[in-house]
């Protein structure tokens, strides 16, 4: 995809993609608390602000929904899980191997 594809692409963001960009840099700088309120804040001013507070806000959500699309792509979810959940891909390294010799 071209950059001016991305950018037109994600021209009016979703709410959802607003109130999760402007949420995180909330929680980022005070925790949970302003999480809520910029979170809020951020999709009022992105739906009523024509201003540089609506486009800051706008912009924080089109950042927020590539970064979703590139985790999609990725398929970062299903790594998270599985490096939580403790699957191991042991064609990659013989890791497990070296531990059991080790250990007799």
């Amino acid at each position: 995809t071209t950059p001016q594809n991305y950018y037109n692409e994600e021209e009016n963001p979703s709410d959802t993609a607003i109130m999760v960009g402007c949420g995180i840099l909330g929680w980022a700088v005070a925790g949970p608390f302003l999480a809520i309120v910029t979170a809020l804040g951020g999709k009022y001013f992105a739906d009523r602000n024509q201003g540089p507070i609506g486009d800051a806000s706008r912009s924080v959500g089109r950042i927020a929904a590539v970064a979703g699309k590139k985790a999609d792509e990725e398929h970062l979810l299903g790594k998270v899980k599985d490096s939580i959940f403790g699957k191991k891909d042991c064609s990659r390294c013989n890791n497990c191997n070296e531990q059991s010799n080790a250990s007799k």
